[in-house]
């Protein structure tokens, strides 16, 4: 970690949980308690130039405060618009006047099983990863919710790909990474995403 640059999220990350060295003279547990900051990951996408965001309801669920981190390491806040935990979806406007490039959504009429996607997002906090697969089924049911109509990948998808973007190869966001088939805890190839028509 020490070739990382210093603004990195991923050494910033880190860095947080590493040990403080002892004055002199003082004592480990005379030493004031630092209170915890609770961090948790994911991923989202642009949705318009003027910074509106998609991710999951599940990535924000809880949150006071929201950062977005672009693929540039950039920092910006963000300020929640909405969220609904029954759709499992969450739009976030990040603060800034600057244009962001943004993306469009695909036309499910003409998704098709086989058809092949990538999957967007920031796996285990590592930052921006790109993985391939086919769309293996749609129209699944996982128990999630009461909408329950996931479209079925086999791209590699982990923990911190919730709320990124799957394409078509158009580029058109076919819908939103949200859960995995894992009895081990890691990918096994099973990934579910929200569709784009929802």
């Amino acid at each position: 970690f020490e070739d990382l640059p210093r603004d990195h999220p991923l050494r910033r990350f880190f860095d947080q949980f590493r040990e403080a060295p002892t004055p002199r003279g003082v004592r480990p547990r005379e030493r004031s308690p630092q209170r915890p900051r609770p961090v948790a990951q994911g991923s989202g996408f642009f949705i318009s130039e003027d910074g509106y965001i998609v991710t999951n309801n599940h990535v924000i669920e809880g949150g006071s405060e929201y950062t977005i981190v672009l693929h540039d390491g950039t920092e910006l806040k963000a300020d929640l618009v909405g969220a609904d935990p029954r759709t499992d979806l969450a739009v976030l406007k990040a603060q800034s006047s600057q244009k962001f490039t943004y993306v469009d959504f695909a036309d499910e009429s003409k998704m098709r099983v086989g058809d092949w996607v990538v999957a967007v997002g920031n796996p285990f906090g590592l930052g921006g990863t790109v993985t391939a697969g086919i769309i293996s089924a749609r129209g699944r049911d996982i128990g999630a919710s009461f909408y329950d109509d996931f479209i079925q990948i086999d791209a590699a998808v982990n923990r911190g790909n919730s709320g990124g973007p799957t394409f078509n190869l158009a580029g058109e966001v076919v819908g939103v990474n949200t859960a995995i088939f894992s009895p081990s805890g890691g990918n096994v190839g099973i990934a579910f995403a929200i569709p784009a028509a929802l």
